[in-house]
């Protein structure tokens, strides 16, 4: 009996020390980790998931295909307040080459910097030079392979995903946007490189 007490206690231990996990539907949960951060998931066709630590950055994740990557775009860059900074290979989105012309046209610095051998059929680099946009093409000899969008300073969305229908539909592909000023700068420094090198 003294050695089943001894497991009971083991075991009721070893549960307490176990992470906390509040459980809803599946469709949109909660998952609380420790004290450490909270992860929100929701499930579109693939896994969406956002991590807010207290008082620091906050991340979300995006998968492709039909993840919601090119949807949560459009969401950033319609609520920019000051600035689009971008540096992106391929871009063929109308979507996306909208929200940018968009955003030019309610006066937020919107600059565009592109990969010079992905500038050809479909690409947006003549419809935004056209609405205005200051777009620049990368001078680098070898590729400019960034997928950057930094937005006001503050916001940065990156990952694999390029500008397209092939990213948003066919390829497996990820999108992190960071809310961080501090990681929003070490890009806007990349940026301000990239963007003095190129060619308009």
């Amino acid at each position: 009996m003294a050695a089943i007490a001894i497991l009971i206690a083991v075991a009721l231990l070893a549960a307490s020390l176990m992470p906390r996990v509040q459980r809803a539907p599946e469709t949109a949960r909660t998952v609380t980790i420790t004290e450490t951060r909270t992860a929100t998931l929701l499930r579109v066709e693939t896994v969406v998931r956002t991590i807010a630590h207290g008082g620091g950055p906050s991340y979300e994740v995006y998968f492709s295909p039909r993840g919601g990557c090119e949807a949560r775009l459009l969401y950033w860059l319609s609520r920019a307040n000051s600035s689009i900074h971008v540096m992106i290979y391929s871009f063929t989105l109308n979507s996306v080459g909208d929200a940018l012309i968009s955003a030019h046209r309610r006066g937020i610095d919107v600059r565009v910097v592109m990969e010079r051998e992905e500038v050809g059929r479909g690409s947006e680099y003549e419809r935004l030079k056209g609405a205005g946009v200051p777009v620049r093409l990368d001078t680098n000899p070898a590729l400019m392979h960034n997928k950057v969008a930094i937005i006001d300073g503050s916001i940065v969305i990156t990952g694999s995903f390029n500008w397209t229908a092939s990213a948003e539909s066919r390829n497996n592909e990820n999108m992190i946007i960071i809310r961080s000023a501090e990681v929003a700068a070490l890009y806007e420094g990349e940026f301000q490189r990239i963007w003095g090198q190129s060619a308009p």
